[in-house]
């Protein structure tokens, strides 16, 4: 799914880092990858696992020489949460019901027109992917990026804050995403809350 954007890796980058994060969040891309009902596109188990391993390729090849470990970990999980909800928003699109339609002929699959039950996919995870959309689409991409920041925190942040759901603070936000301790740059991540609640509220 995203192999066509995918492009030769950039000079230096690090050969042992790309491993260790890769091996690091091996079971989060098998997890979400095995939240996804494989059958609404037609392919097997290990192709949805694949794309997962597209997108984390993707993500660190473009952020690899900016961002310092910790905080290239952080952005390449939450792309890989938001990616799953892409994938969930896309399998029950009009696209994918030409899947849901149709019978293997080596019996693989043995059901026609099939509706997933809880267990397949929640409807909170469907519910889900609907929001992030919705704010992807009304958010600049910078609102966007501190919107993910939020909801699901790194291990950079969350090593730094009292409880996990504490409000992040404006100079943390900064020093995460490498910027400094200026006015200007508080005074942006203030217009950039304002926005993501004023969009909270459009949602609503």
């Amino acid at each position: 799914m995203e192999n066509h954007r995918l492009t030769p890796m950039v000079e230096g980058y690090s050969e042992t880092l790309f491993n260790q994060i890769y091996q690091e969040t091996k079971s989060l891309r098998k997890s979400l990858a095995w939240g996804i009902d494989h059958r609404r596109y037609g392919v097997s188990k290990d192709i949805i696992e694949s794309w997962f391993d597209d997108k984390f390729i993707f993500v660190f090849n473009k952020h690899c020489m900016d961002h310092k470990p910790d905080v290239l970990k952080g952005f390449i999980i939450n792309s890989l949460k938001v990616f799953k909800c892409r994938i969930l928003r896309g399998a029950y699109s009009q696209k994918s019901e030409l899947y849901s339609n149709t019978i293997e002929l080596d019996n693989e699959y043995n059901m026609i027109n099939y509706i997933p039950d809880s267990s397949d996919v929640s409807n909170g995870d469907i519910f889900m992917g609907l929001v992030i959309e919705f704010f992807k689409n009304e958010l600049r991409s910078d609102a966007f990026s501190l919107l993910q920041l939020q909801l699901n925190p790194p291990p950079y942040i969350l090593n730094r804050i009292n409880k996990s759901n504490s409000q992040i603070p404006i100079n943390l936000i900064l020093e995460f995403f490498g910027l400094e301790q200026v006015h200007k740059n508080i005074k942006y991540i203030r217009l950039l809350r304002k926005e993501i609640n004023l969009t909270i509220q459009k949602a609503k």
